[in-house]
């Protein structure tokens, strides 16, 4: 299954966002992610960084698992779970590892994710549509008053 192995490397990159955060926040064993200073603003950056992802994945992946579930092809869901992880790694990258406020970076990211979500809910819609029973729909609507 496609979206097993996507899903599985996202996983591996929440996991690293996570522990990040553990080193970020003083935890011993991930000292050694815990360069730089701890002033709010980083701290802060590193938290959103790791939010964000929470926050886009599991639409996606639920988007993806339904495309592989209509059969969709191949290559149109692995160029989607692409745009996906390449956008997520580099908003991730930029919030949780780097200092810098690269807007490259930053719209990178973003675009990757929002082009691959939009596209992912457009082709599911699609399928919807074109495997919709008009027939019974048709029915229903001529025996309402």
């Amino acid at each position: 299954m496609i979206t097993q192995f996507y899903l599985s490397v996202a996983v591996g990159f929440y996991l690293l966002l996570t522990i990040r955060i553990f080193g970020i926040r003083g935890n011993p064993l991930f000292k050694f992610l815990n360069y730089g200073s701890n002033n709010e603003e980083i701290v802060y950056r590193v938290v959103r960084g790791h939010g964000n992802f929470v926050e886009y994945a599991p639409l996606f992946f639920i988007m993806l698992f339904l495309l592989e579930y209509m059969e969709t092809p191949a290559i149109t869901l692995h160029l989607l779970a692409t745009f996906f992880f390449i956008g997520r790694f580099c908003h991730g990258l930029l919030f949780s590892f780097l200092t810098s406020k690269s807007i490259v970076l930053r719209t990178i990211g973003m675009l990757g994710t929002l082009v691959a979500l939009f596209l992912a809910a457009l082709i599911n819609f699609v399928h919807y549509v074109a495997s919709f029973n008009w027939t019974v729909a048709t029915m229903v609507l001529k025996a309402l008053p």
